[in-house]
């Protein structure tokens, strides 16, 4: 009996965790929606809303191998000796060397959400938030850029 009522609660409580969340928050978010949730964000940063263009943004800050803080990259120099001269580079390291985006020192998770809310460009129906992501940053956050300024 009491295995029993374990297997039923092992299965049960994830199933009833699944079937408990809103639809809404098992789909991904679509551009417009972000965009719309980082507006909201200004007026309310407490909203729903506000949390989902919040949650997103950390998220795909977290998920992207392409994003580096700025004073983590070397220098075109540095990166250029290490690149002739070392011969096997850890995971991390290559990751600095190249990146794609460089995050500027002193950039904060509400300057950011600011140019996503920007971001006026009408978006198709299916493209995804992340299309809005990578808009933000090849407009503001390439590492060439960053180096030339």
């Amino acid at each position: 009996m009491a295995i029993t009522m374990r297997i039923g609660i092992g299965i049960g409580a994830p199933l009833a965790l699944i079937f408990s969340q809103s639809l809404a928050a098992l789909e991904p978010m679509n551009a417009t929606a972000l965009v719309s949730a980082c507006k909201s964000y200004q007026s309310d940063s407490q909203s729903a809303a506000a949390s989902s263009c919040r949650a997103f943004i950390q998220g795909y800050l977290s998920a992207s191998n392409e994003i580096v803080a700025a004073g983590n990259r070397p220098s075109e120099f540095v990166a250029r000796a290490i690149r002739t001269r070392a011969s096997r580079l850890s995971d991390a390291a290559e990751q600095r060397l190249n990146s794609r985006y460089c995050l500027p020192e002193g950039e904060t998770l509400e300057k950011l959400i600011a140019k996503v809310a920007a971001e006026d460009k009408q978006f198709a129906l299916d493209a995804e938030a992340a299309v809005v992501m990578r808009r933000v940053f090849d407009g503001h956050y390439l590492c060439d850029a960053a180096i030339q300024s």
